[in-house]
């Protein structure tokens, strides 16, 4: 109904709008002759007819042809418009649901792209239903279009210049040249294809389509974390805690490095801000101790704290950990015994929260996780860190996506070899 009431609406404001700069039939008459004013009635921003559509009756007064038009446009459309709106109430619906019941899992992602995807759909069947809204809706859609291929365009030549500056500002290590090697990928991509496809034969096809849907599935993937990644974003930071634990990173020289105490920074503003509807929460500094370190993280962590002005009895410091499993577990433990109930709010950096996050529901654990800001640079290479970890850590997607990999890849070849 309200899809009927929008198409409805905006037929009549271009009604209203028409019949206040329509020119009389007795002007065009007398400038063109009858033949201009039925090409007029036909040209003056309403659609020509198809198929079987009357033809327009140079008789009719301007508006009331025009009001006709919207509404028979209108009426055509209306099963498309009907089916459009369920759709998107159905895809929305589903998605409030999903986020009820857990914000951390990874099908919030893929549910916010099918439902935005309908819903765009949606607003392309409404506009289609009233001419008032063609101009708008190819402007718009123009506008877009060129976005999407620009970033495409830019995208690879971006992720190469950020891999040599992270090679160069960080250690050389397979996780910093991530995002070297998918941009250099991205490029390589297109003449590999060309590549292959000049030789029509059933290996270089199948290879081919088998390069292009494994770059679909990824790139499906991909979205859809990202997509996770904001949406959860903006649910976490709003949720209560009774406790803050603060995974540690690693120290440099025995002393906190910056991402680190963004870590610690976060971990304070988050306290300041729960302390009005959940008091005054429990601070846990979560890190043991690495093989190249002289003391525990957590102690150097808690110190930090207290220079801040936290109270040592507001600290639990948590120092065995060394992983983010054992971080999340051993401070989860600590707190159960000192009778801090949950639910917690876990603190790392913004390109390894949704992980966190997907981590504590895996075991059990009544947290959320909110993420400190990262340097520019280390964020690509980082966040593709964790999105393959991610995808590994599930097996249904990768068994998913090798088989429409595996799929494609036979019908090709069958296609190829039966010609």
């Amino acid at each position: 109904m309200l899809a009927v009431v929008l198409g409805a609406g905006a037929c009549g404001n271009e009604f209203a709008r028409g019949a206040r700069r329509a020119p009389s039939l007795e002007a065009i008459r007398g400038r063109e002759g009858s033949f201009a004013t039925a090409r007029y009635l036909h040209g003056y921003g309403s659609p020509r007819p198809t198929g079987n559509a009357p033809e327009a009756d140079p008789q009719r007064p301007w508006a009331e042809s025009r009001l006709t038009d919207c509404v028979t446009t209108l009426g055509e459309n209306l099963l498309q418009i009907v089916a459009a709106c369920v759709s998107v109430l159905f895809w929305g619906g589903l998605l409030v649901w999903s986020l009820r019941r857990d914000p951390r899992a990874l099908r919030n992602g893929f549910l916010l792209i099918v439902f935005a995807y309908n819903l765009v759909g949606f607003g392309a069947v409404l506009a289609s239903s009233s001419p008032a809204l063609e101009l708008e809706v190819g402007v718009i859609s123009l506008a877009v279009t060129g976005a999407v291929a620009l970033g495409f365009l830019a995208l690879p030549l971006l992720l190469v210049i950020d891999g040599v500056l992270m090679i160069r500002r960080e250690s050389r290590s397979l996780g910093n040249s991530l995002a070297l090697m998918v941009g250099l990928a991205l490029m390589l991509l297109p003449v590999a294809l060309a590549a292959l496809l000049r030789h029509e034969n059933p290996v270089t096809g199948s290879v081919a389509v088998g390069l292009l849907t494994a770059q679909a599935c990824a790139g499906i993937c991909f979205l859809a974390f990202a997509a996770h990644t904001a949406l959860y974003a903006w649910i976490a930071r709003r949720s209560p805690a009774r406790a803050v634990i603060v995974l540690g990173s690693g120290l440099v020289r025995g002393a906190v490095p910056p991402l680190l105490a963004a870590r610690l920074e976060r971990a304070v503003t988050a306290a300041e801000e729960r302390r009005e509807t959940d008091g005054r929460p429990v601070f846990v500094p979560s890190g043991g101790q690495g093989r190249d370190e002289p003391r525990p993280e957590g102690e150097v962590m808690g110190e930090w704290l207290r220079q801040r002005g936290i109270d040592d009895a507001d600290i639990l410091v948590e120092d065995r950990a060394r992983t983010t499993r054992e971080n999340l577990l051993y401070s989860v433990q600590l707190l159960e015994r000192h009778g801090v109930p949950a639910p917690y709010l876990v603190v790392t950096n913004n390109y390894h929260a949704p992980r966190a996050a997907m981590l504590a529901r895996a075991l059990g654990i009544d947290a959320q996780v909110v993420g400190a800001p990262t340097a520019w640079y280390f964020w690509p290479s980082a966040y593709l860190r964790e999105f393959i970890a991610a995808m590994l850590e599930r097996r249904v997607l990768v068994f998913l996506s090798g088989g429409a990999v595996a799929g494609m890849v036979a019908l090709v070849w069958w296609s190829l070899s039966a010609t």
